[in-house]
């Protein structure tokens, strides 16, 4: 902000003091209007794609945000006995002891209550509908003054103390999802192994609004005294509710006082309970995910905005190239070099301002569209998607767009203002002086330095930050200075392809612990996209040239020729031009890879992901059913299940905590004690494994050679476990490093709330990182020897016969089971959502980095139209000596499709290779390797036929030059 400020202020003096360099800076910017035009819609893209970034974060935080208040409204705090996610019941002279200690403490809250929440199946038989997953909520009306009443359809207020013990109050999702209406009976299901049915009455349906919407779920609500004689939970409870002082959204400003005192009176008592400050995490989760949102969008948007920058030194280089004689004039009667450097920057102050200005507008137009495709094709639950920012985030994007657009055009204007006035008097070219080469000599050793110090400080340190720019910076900074000396080619070429085998190599470079992966990919982009245009500038014309003189004499060998000159001739302008759509190509094909390799690898990853089975079912409250088999022997045909009932098999699935032998650091995890069906019939494989393990029954020692005796160890040796690839490192589905590590041999403890513990030894990891039964495999006998029924629930897994119908099957298979609430999961459609939403994100991607072309687009029509007044004569001479108007135009379409293709070319290979790459380096045992050839030539299709169109009309101006009037232009 303070630069723009000290930029204004600048301005104003300049014009006020030097008020003729602001009119020659005004006549040049009315000499060509459409010129500016193009100008000014080649600049606004990149403040376009910082608002639009700023303003998609804002909306996500907002929407995330709000979703938190309606979620738990004026619930600050939660008290409670949990043990990975479980809510164990505790007395309810705790709330009291609290309560009391919480009052004598002045703690700032305005409301404290108990609650006993419990999840089952919920059952109308009226309406003919069932949900497994309803929560019962027993609350005391007398103590729910902090949390509001509860408020009716019709907009009356009532509360639990007005139901009789067979009532229950329903919110609108209950009432949706139980088909339910005031006065019908309901059967509640609790528990599974030992059942205990409940029959109540709707007495009537309350709005989703307050605590009735808490987190979002179906909820029934009873009197607490009444939940508690109806579930055999006899002064329990197993939540406390605190509300603090304030409104929804003020209360989190006492959260961290509100917390220590509630943790303060929880140690004093020494109870078996934990604090959560649910709002102020939720909070901070919601900021973070506008925050994540933010950084995506303008790292996707970061290549367009060099675009944009590399845009901006090409329009002030053709600029100057186009009024030097005209400044050579100011020059020679007296302005000086400060007095062009300020007449410029006047001038691009102008485009800075109008561009930024008109760029935050369209980012505000261009995040509403990418928050509207969110919403459509991103599955987001229950939030409600509005589309939100804050002003401060345009005026940030204003800013932001001023100063990048500003510093480039002072840099530019610095380069244009050192001209030879002779030279530029008559238009000649600059030639290589002595003192030109010391300079640029120069300019290559600090750059080496720069180069070494990147390289030892990445190396000590062990950051990608300096590991990967710095041997490229280094290699740059040799060939530059090779080049002072008369080896440009030969330097920069070895340099940019040294530079590409740096970052192309297949060996990482990055610390995922600790570097900012963001910055680094933008960092590989820019190395390799510069390098690979480096090359081809270098070194295309030369190629071309060796082609030509072996091609055949024809009306096509002097276009050629005469196309492949002037870009070759001009090979800053080249470069720079090249680039723009490099930079967006090379992105756009790396998201177009990711697509293909996700669309290639979707079978293995579900056969990976599914062990062979296609339904998971488990049950949502803690037992077991009773005789499962037999009644599903009952229900359905073996002819369902491959290899008949064989086919099925159980898993009981214990909650616990893990801890490694000798280590200090506990781990929520899943302990899945597989029955012998699963044993033997899954099709998990390993990524490694003991080469042996000690039979118990026998006493002996057996090798272990495949998959199958791997699986069979946990048969005969009830002490060995098996974990899945989340053990191992980050994956797609446990990114956070800060787990559990383990490798075949390692011994783990895995424990209860109560402390009962078993001990084991890993005797194999999974090829795959699971999404489904992520944990530890063991034995059944071990989970259900050492921990009781009401602390796990079971999960079943069935591999149906080919040509069954799935959905008909799990719609069964939960309606014969429902009262004990089981669910199912398609594995391959669930997985099918998943990635289908993925490609629809990266669509969304491609959709918003394809803005970055125009960019490239407008930078290719400026040149054009530079090109056609620059080389106005030449054109003349052309027509003159032979050329018809179907050649003239015929070579500047050469020309145009030369850069385009090399942009295109560039950008696309290098998105292939880096991809390559990434598989080889990460996925190479999990995905499979595919180009999406078809995606592929539609992009550079898409791609070639805009650069095309955007300069067809200066070409054809251009070829319909009368040859006479072409000779005697003077501009």
């Amino acid at each position: 902000m303070w630069a723009i400020v000290i930029g204004v202020v600048l301005v104003a003096a300049v014009v006020a003091f030097r008020p003729l360099l602001a009119r020659l800076a005004a006549r040049n910017i009315g000499r060509r209007k459409s010129r500016v035009l193009i100008v000014v819609a080649g600049l606004l893209v990149g403040t376009a794609i910082i608002s639009s970034s700023l303003v998609v974060g804002d909306t996500l935080s907002y929407i995330f945000l709000e979703d938190v208040y309606a979620r738990l409204d004026a619930i600050d705090e939660l008290v409670s006995n949990t043990f990975n996610g479980q809510l164990f019941s505790f007395s309810e002279s705790n709330f009291t002891q609290i309560a009391t200690d919480l009052a004598a403490s002045n703690s700032p809250i305005d409301g404290i209550a108990p609650a006993l929440l419990k999840v089952m199946p919920v059952r109308n038989v009226a309406g003919n509908k069932g949900n497994q997953q309803i929560t019962v909520m027993g609350l005391g009306a007398t103590l729910e003054g902090g949390f509001g009443s509860l408020t009716t359809l019709d907009g009356r207020t009532v509360d639990t103390d007005d139901l009789t013990p067979t009532e229950v109050y329903a919110n609108e999702r209950a009432a949706a999802d139980l088909n339910a209406t005031t006065g019908q009976d309901l059967t509640l299901f609790y528990g599974t192994t030992n059942q205990t049915i409940v029959h109540a009455a709707v007495a009537s349906i309350v709005r989703d609004t307050g605590k009735a919407a808490y987190e979002g779920i179906p909820i029934l609500f009873m009197d607490l005294g009444h939940a508690q004689t109806a579930f055999n939970e006899s002064g329990a409870i197993n939540l406390i509710r605190v509300s603090n002082l304030g409104g929804v959204a003020d209360g989190i400003a006492y959260s961290d006082r509100v917390t220590q005192d509630l943790r303060l009176s929880i140690a004093t008592r020494h109870l078996a309970l934990r604090v959560q400050p649910v709002k102020a995490d939720e909070i901070a989760q919601a900021m973070q995910v506008g925050r994540d949102a933010t950084q995506l969008f303008l790292v996707m948007g970061a290549f367009g905005i060099l675009a944009g920058i590399l845009l901006i030194v090409n329009i002030f280089v053709m600029l100057a190239e186009e009024r030097k004689p005209e400044l050579g004039v100011a020059r020679a009667v007296g302005f000086l070099r400060a007095d062009l450097l300020t007449t410029f920057a006047l001038e691009g102050t102008f485009y800075a301002v109008v561009a930024a200005a008109l760029g935050a507008l369209a980012g505000l137009g261009l995040g509403y569209v990418m928050v509207y495709f969110f919403d459509k094709l991103v599955p987001h639950g229950d939030v409600v998607v509005t589309f939100h920012f804050d002003p401060s985030s345009v005026i940030a994007a204003f800013v932001a767009g001023t100063a990048l657009t500003w510093i480039t055009i002072l840099l530019a204007s610095w380069r244009v203002s050192r001209l030879n006035i002779v030279r530029a008097i008559r238009d000649l070219p600059e030639p290589g002086t002595r003192e030109r080469s010391r300079d640029v000599l120069i300019a290559g050793t600090l750059v080496t330095l720069g180069g070494i110090a990147l390289t030892t400080w990445g190396f000590a340190v062990d950051t990608g930050m300096g590991k990967i720019p710095g041997p490229p910076v280094l290699a740059l900074g040799l060939g530059v200075a090779a080049a002072s000396r008369g080896w440009a080619r030969a330097a920069m070429t070895l340099a940019a392809a040294f530079n590409l085998a740096w970052i192309l190599l297949p060996f990482t470079l990055l610390n995922q612990a600790t570097d900012n992966v963001s910055v680094a990919f933008v960092m590989v982009g820019v190395i390799l996209v510069g390098s690979g245009i480096l090359i081809a500038v270098f070194n295309v014309s030369e190629a071309l040239r060796a082609i030509l003189r072996r091609a055949n004499r024809g009306v096509g060998r002097p276009v050629l020729k005469t196309a492949v000159s002037y870009p070759m001739e001009k090979r800053f302008r080249t470069g720079m031009t090249v680039a723009m759509f490099a930079l967006i190509l090379f992105m756009v094909t790396l998201i177009s890879m990711l697509q293909g390799l996700q669309a290639a690898s979707l079978d293995s990853f579900v056969q990976q992901q599914s062990g062979g089975y296609d339904v998971i079912a488990y049950t949502t409250s803690y037992g077991e059913i009773p005789n499962f088999r037999q009644r599903l022997q009952a229900n359905f045909s073996d002819s369902l299940f491959l290899n008949g009932y064989n086919g099925t098999s159980t898993a009981s699935v214990m909650p616990a905590k893990v801890q490694a032998v000798g280590g200090n650091r506990t781990y929520d995890y899943t302990l899945w004690g597989v029955d012998n069906f699963l044993i033997q019939s899954n099709q998990y494989g390993f990524t490694s494994f003991l080469p042996s393990y000690v039979n118990e029954s026998s006493g002996q020692r057996q090798a272990l050679t495949n998959r199958t005796d791997v699986w069979l160890s946990l048969r005969w040796n009830h002490t060995l476990a098996i974990v899945d690839r989340t053990a191992t490192g980050p994956n797609q589905f446990v990114p956070d490093e800060s787990r559990l590590r383990v490798v075949p041999g390692d011994r783990i403890r895995a424990f209860d709330a109560a402390g009962r513990t078993v001990n084991l030894t890993i005797v194999g990891v999974l090829e795959q990182a699971l999404q489904f039964t992520s944990g530890v495999f063991v034995d059944q006998s071990v989970v259900r020897g050492v921990f009781p029924a009401e602390e796990r629930y079971t999960a079943y897994f069935f591999q149906m016969a080919p040509g069954v119908d799935v959905s008909a099957f799990r719609t069964d298979l939960e309606r014969t089971f429902f009262v004990y609430g089981l669910q199912t999961i398609d594995i391959r459609e669930q997985i099918g959502q998943a990635f289908d939403a993925s490609q629809e994100v990266l669509t969304l991607m491609q959709a918003y980095l394809g803005i970055g072309l125009l960019v490239g687009i407008a930078g290719l029509a400026v040149i054009t139209l530079r090109a056609v007044v620059e080389r106005r004569t030449q054109i003349g001479a052309l027509r003159a000596i032979g050329f018809t108007r179907g050649m003239v135009l015929s070579t500047f379409l050469v020309e145009i499709a030369l850069i385009a293709v090399l942009g295109i070319g560039i950008g696309v290979a290098l998105g292939i290779v880096l991809a390559y790459k990434i598989y080889i380096v990460y996925f190479a045992d999990i995905v499979v390797f595919s180009v999406p050839w078809p995606n592929l030539a539609l992009i550079v299709g898409v791609a070639s036929a805009a650069a095309v169109a955007s300069a067809a009309q200066p070409a054809i101006r251009a070829s319909r030059i009368p040859p006479a009037e072409a000779l005697r232009y003077i501009e």
